[in-house]
């Protein structure tokens, strides 16, 4: 029988151990699940569950926590995928929304930050090659430390990974998650959408989309919004000429920062009703894909502080 040690009871020893990981058990979390609400209960429950007791061979904690954070996640996947099936419209990932310009530090920080597109391209993946591909290409694992964690060998760890990057590679570049190319040229763009649709100008941003743009919206049966996704400019621009008469003359529109990149968050005397982020075609720097978050059970969690 396998004999186990007790971690320093004392609070402080379990309180150094959250300090240290929560950060990195979050981030594999969301990166997972697509949920800030249920990224932040997993951290809590894992520590929460821990006990004060290890096995008395683990040599690396951080990959020990980390393969419990990854089968948790699995788990939930599992059961997520389940309740999928019955979600009314688009599924879309939990946005994660910066209210203010940051300092330096803070702007450090959010070099790591998770473009939404990620979160996107993640979906399209099952819970194993999400998990395979995370802990490989995000968080530079060796395979097999993988394959310990997800209960895999080396060899089919390689094999996974080697699929998913294939997969990866035949989605356009712009769905990829990389650090904005032109930063305060987005801005700039994000805030003429912004102004575009408060003033009832859509017209105006017929320049700004792509042939094929494509709208996403995420009400989940709870608010009004598009259950399939509308395809085409002409379909768009009248889908954003509602939305402009609906929600945009009824609320306070805000540049923000969405996972990183400039979106709109839109309130209503306080209430957050909805957040918008885009895609952007690469060469013409245009809107290549529209997401609008309205699920309020999706927004409840979407604004954070600096450090989180």
């Amino acid at each position: 029988m396998m004999q186990t040690y007790t971690i320093d009871p004392s609070p402080n020893s379990i309180e150094d151990l959250y300090r240290t990981y929560k950060s990195h058990l979050f981030a594999i979390a969301y990166r997972m699940l697509g949920s800030r609400a249920d990224a932040e209960d997993m951290v809590q429950d894992l520590f929460i569950n821990m006990n004060g007791y290890v096995n008395d061979n683990i040599h690396n904690i951080k990959s020990y926590l980390s393969k419990m954070m990854i089968n948790r996640c699995l788990n939930e996947l599992k059961s997520a995928r389940k309740k999928r099936i019955r979600y009314v419209g688009n599924w879309l990932p939990e946005p994660s929304v910066q209210l203010t310009d940051q300092g330096p530090l803070d702007r450090i920080e959010r070099e790591d930050t998770i473009s939404y597109a990620f979160l996107i391209l993640m979906d399209k993946l099952t819970p194993l090659e999400r998990a395979v591909f995370i802990l490989r290409e995000v968080f530079a694992y060796e395979h097999n430390e993988i394959g310990e964690m997800v209960n895999k060998t080396e060899v089919n760890c390689r094999k996974i990974y080697s699929r998913v990057k294939k997969k990866i590679d035949q989605v356009s570049s712009e769905q990829a998650e990389t650090v904005p190319i032109y930063p305060q040229e987005e801005k700039e763009r994000v805030t003429r959408f912004i102004a575009a649709l408060t003033n009832g100008n859509v017209q105006s941003l017929v320049s700004m989309l792509t042939e094929d743009v494509v709208f996403f919206a995420d009400g989940g049966g709870k608010v009004t919004a598009a259950i399939n996704p509308i395809y085409t400019k002409q379909r768009v621009l009248a889908i954003l000429n509602a939305l402009s008469s609906s929600r945009f003359l009824q609320s306070e529109a805000k540049l923000v920062e969405v996972n990183g990149q400039p979106g709109i968050l839109l309130a209503q005397e306080g209430k957050l009703t909805g957040v918008l982020c885009f895609e952007w075609e690469a060469q013409t720097m245009n809107i290549h894909r529209i997401y609008f978050i309205a699920n309020p059970d999706k927004l409840e969690h979407a604004i954070v502080g600096p450090n989180m």
